[in-house]
């Protein structure tokens, strides 16, 4: 996925993020203001019935009892907005402050009040007798700023995800080209070196002809070994071109490749394909060949006893085909094998972690197939399978 793709999700996650929590806040604060608007009505009516028996300020603890429950901050004025002694609800003052600082303070709170919410009018034979001021509960200040302090968390937690997939993109790209480096070494290295060789025989076999013929036919091999591996890496990240191609015959060559090496390695490994009928499947020959090769050295060194076998048996359906290769080898651990394919893991000491990556890649982005671990037992080997589309 490319990483503006994966910018674009992020962004958008914190915009949803941030817009439900806006909305469903929103909708919470409006709640809880229409509570207040009908607590500030219960005070109202309450004002407006204990006014009938006495238009006074006297003995008002009646209302303030009916009303205990309000968790918001109210202070009621008489007509030209002055605080009514006593008759405030939930506003904190210092207990230090003097009767005209107190009431100094209530006109503010008063003004920031109305700021807020319009005051309700409290009238006793259509005159107007008081006011009835109020603010908004701790819940509610609360509620208004929860959206920006959970946007700000959501950013943030977005940008640690952001950074972590940078910082491990880049330590996956950095170990591709590490891992690629190397394979390019090792896939060059081993033809080079053969090359150097067959030089120095063929300069003391001056008067050899028919050694001569032979180092030379070697060496045209080794020659074509180098063009195979140019030809592989010009490959890899450009269109690539498929054509049918019987995936038996192909299996064969290269366990054929690997049985004349083998014995160089110290081990005594039987390779064998299953027999069947041909089974032609569109694929790229060089590209398949890479990932054939891979798939098999892994499990050559899985063999770890010098002594095993690998077997290849290639099926097909309607429309797949199917290459299983099981070795008998040592297994993989069950902690390994969700890491098995990413590129830089290796259980070997000096182990690329580039190959079984590489096939995976080769398989399902360039031939639209699948590769992966089908079956594995601890001490007893590993299948891998390839399925392959017979229509691309």
């Amino acid at each position: 996925m490319k990483s503006s793709y994966i910018k674009g999700f992020f962004i958008f996650v914190a915009v949803v993020a941030a817009l439900t929590l806006y909305v469903y806040t929103q909708i919470t604060v409006r709640d809880l203001k229409d509570r207040q608007a009908r607590s500030v009505t219960l005070w109202q009516k309450s004002l407006e019935s204990a006014a009938k028996d006495k238009t006074g300020s006297e003995d008002l603890s009646l209302i303030l009892e009916v009303v205990s429950n309000v968790d918001f901050p109210i202070i009621v004025t008489d007509t030209n907005m002055e605080p009514l002694p006593n008759f405030h609800r939930n506003v904190s003052m210092d207990s230090v402050l003097s009767d005209s600082a107190k009431l100094v303070l209530l006109k503010k709170i008063v003004r920031e009040m109305d700021d807020a919410n319009p005051p309700v009018r409290v009238s006793y034979k259509g005159l107007i007798q008081q006011y009835v001021h109020f603010g908004d509960s701790q819940l509610v200040r609360f509620l208004r700023l929860a959206p920006f302090v959970a946007s700000g968390a959501v950013a943030v937690f977005v940008l640690i995800a952001y950074l972590s997939f940078s910082y491990i993109k880049r330590n996956e790209e950095s170990s591709i080209w590490v891992g690629m480096s190397k394979e390019t070494a090792h896939q060059l290295g081993t033809p080079i070196s053969s090359l150097m060789g067959w030089l120095e025989l063929l300069k003391s076999s001056s008067d050899n002809p028919e050694r001569q013929a032979q180092i030379m036919f070697e060496m045209q091999a080794d020659i074509l070994r180098l063009n195979r591996v140019a030809t592989r890496f010009s490959k890899i990240g450009s269109k690539t071109t498929v054509a049918d191609e019987d995936v038996i015959a192909l299996v064969e060559y290269v366990f054929n490749y690997y049985r004349q090496r083998i014995p160089q390695m110290g081990k005594n490994i039987e390779l064998k394909v299953k027999e069947s009928a041909d089974i032609i499947v569109p694929i790229n020959r060089e590209l398949m060949e890479w990932v054939l090769e891979n798939i098999t050295k892994n499990a050559i060194d899985a063999i770890e006893r010098g002594r095993g076998s690998i077997s290849a048996e290639i099926t097909e359906d309607a429309g797949f085909a199917y290459i299983d290769i099981t070795d008998t080898g040592k297994g993989i651990e069950p902690r390994n094998r969700k890491d098995i394919f990413r590129p830089g893991f290796s259980t070997k000491a000096r182990g690329w972690g580039l190959g079984l990556s590489l096939a995976k890649r080769i398989v399902e982005d360039y031939h639209k197939g699948k590769l992966f671990i089908k079956d594995t037992s601890i001490g007893k080997g590993t299948t891998f399978r390839i399925k392959l589309r017979k229509n691309l």
